[in-house]
C-alpha cells in the first residue's frame, strides 16, 4: 500500500526544510463532524521507523483565524531561539502568522510558540512563499492584487509593497515564487490570468504576460492558480490553471510566455495546487479537480507515477525536502496522506513501482546516491 502514513485533518501543509517535521493549519472553509470552528497549527514528526500508521502529533496550538496558505522556512537555523526556522501560515482575515516551531516541538502545547502577526493586507492571503537565496524576506499576496514583502528581521512594516497597474493590474493573487538564481527577482500570479515578473529591489516590473490559448493575449484569458520557477533555468517558469475547461500546465519561457516550452497533458479539470521536487528537478507533482494527484517528468511531459484516487480531490501537495520519494497530499476528504512515490503506480493502482513500465524514464537523483 502506497500510503505509508495518514491524520485525519482538513488542512494545509508545510513540510520543515531541514527536519523530519510536518506542520499542519486548519483550513479555512472546512467543516468536520463535529462542526468545531477552532483552528489550529499543529507539528508532526515523519517517523517512519514506527509501525504506526497514525502520524505523531508533537505539539499544537490554536491560531486567531484557519489557514488559506502554509509556508515553512528557514530563517534561523544554527540559532538557538530558531534552530528549525519559522512557520508562517496566511489567514482568512488578512493577517499573517508567524510560529516558531522549536516550542511546539518542545512541548505538546504551548500558545507562546506564536511569535507575532504582520498585518497590511485586507483580505484573506493565499500566496505565500519564503525566499530560499534570502532566507529572512517573507512574499505574501491577497485578494485584491496587493504583494508585500517582509523582512522577517524588521516586521513592523512591509519593506516593500507591489501592486500591479495597466497592462500588469492583478486581481486576486493566487501564487507567488522567488527564482531560484536570482534573489531580487518574484513572480506573481492571479485568478484573472495575469502573470508578472517583478524587480523587489527597485519596485519595477520586469515583464508581464497573460494566460491565453488564443493567438491574441487579450482575449480567452485563462486563470492562473499556481506558480513555480524552473530550478534549473532562470528564465523558465511553469504555470497551471484551475479552470474546469481548460486546466492546463504550462513551463514558459517568460522572455517568449505565448509559445509555451512544454505542455502537461493529462488532467481533465481545474488545476488546484503543484510542486517541483526539491531532491530531483526532473520531478513535478500537481493536484485537480478530477481528483488526481500526478507525478511529471518535466523534459519529457510524461506521467511517471500517480497517487491512488480517492472520493475527493486533493487541495494541497508538497515534496519531504529531506526525505526523497515522500510527499504528502491533503483531501478534501479530511485527510494527510504521505506516500512513498516509489510505491505508486503510472495509473493510480499503486501495483507498480515509480519506474517499471515506464518507458524512456530516467531514474530519480536519489537512486544514484
Amino acid at each position: 500500500m502506497s500510503c505509508i502514513k495518514r491524520v485525519d485533518r482538513s488542512a494545509y501543509v508545510a513540510m520543515a526544510p531541514e527536519a523530519p517535521f510536518m506542520a499542519a493549519g486548519t483550513m479555512a472553509g472546512a467543516v468536520d463532524l463535529s462542526f468545531s470552528s477552532s483552528s489550529n497549527l499543529e507539528i508532526f514528526e515523519l517517523d517512519f521507523n514506527s509501525e504506526d500508521h497514525e502520524i505523531k502529533l508533537l505539539g499544537q496550538c490554536s491560531s486567531s483565524e484557519r489557514f488559506t496558505r502554509l509556508a515553512w522556512g528557514s530563517y534561523g537555523p544554527g540559532s538557538e531561539e530558531s534552530p528549525y526556522g519559522l512557520i508562517a501560515g496566511g489567514l482568512v482575515d488578512g493577517n499573517i502568522g508567524l510560529w516558531n516551531p522549536i516550542t511546539l516541538i518542545r512541548s505538546e502545547c504551548n500558545e507562546s510558540a506564536h511569535v507575532r502577526h504582520l498585518s497590511k493586507h485586507k483580505g484573506p492571503v493565499r500566496a505565500l512563499e519564503f525566499n530560499v537565496i534570502s532566507p529572512n524576506q517573507l512574499a505574501s499576496g491577497d485578494d485584491d492584487g496587493t504583494i508585500c514583502i517582509w523582512d522577517l528581521a524588521n516586521t513592523s512594516d512591509p519593506s516593500h509593497v507591489l501592486k500591479g497597474s495597466g497592462s500588469y493590474t492583478q486581481g486576486e493573487i493566487s501564487s507567488v515564487s522567488w527564482n531560484r538564481e536570482f534573489k531580487h527577482v518574484l513572480a506573481s500570479t492571479s485568478y484573472n490570468g495575469t502573470t508578472v515578473i517583478w524587480d523587489v529591489n527597485n519596485k519595477k516590473v520586469i515583464t508581464g504576460f497573460k494566460n491565453s490559448e488564443s493567438s491574441d493575449r487579450f482575449k480567452g484569458l485563462i486563470s492562473c492558480s499556481v506558480l513555480q520557477w524552473d530550478p534549473d533555468n532562470c528564465n523558465q517558469i511553469m504555470i497551471a490553471s484551475d479552470e474546469d475547461s481548460s486546466p492546463s500546465v504550462k513551463l514558459l519561457d517568460i522572455r517568449y510566455p505565448q509559445s509555451p516550452v512544454r505542455t502537461f497533458v493529462g488532467h481533465h479539470r481545474g488545476v488546484i495546487a503543484m510542486e517541483w521536487c526539491p531532491s530531483d528537478s526532473l520531478y513535478l507533482l500537481t493536484c485537480a479537480r478530477d481528483n488526481r494527484t500526478i507525478c511529471w517528468n518535466t523534459k519529457t511531459g510524461q506521467i511517471v507515477a500517480e497517487l491512488p484516487t480517492t472520493n475527493n480531490s486533493n487541495f494541497d501537495v508538497h515534496w519531504s525536502p529531506k526525505i526523497p520519494g515522500v510527499v504528502s497530499a491533503s483531501s478534501a476528504d479530511g485527510n494527510i496522506s504521505i506516500y512513498n512515490l516509489e510505491g505508486c503506480s503510472r495509473n493510480g493502482s499503486g501495483e507498480n513501482n515509480l519506474i517499471d513500465g515506464a518507458p524512456l524514464l530516467t531514474a530519480p537523483k536519489w537512486w544514484k546516491l
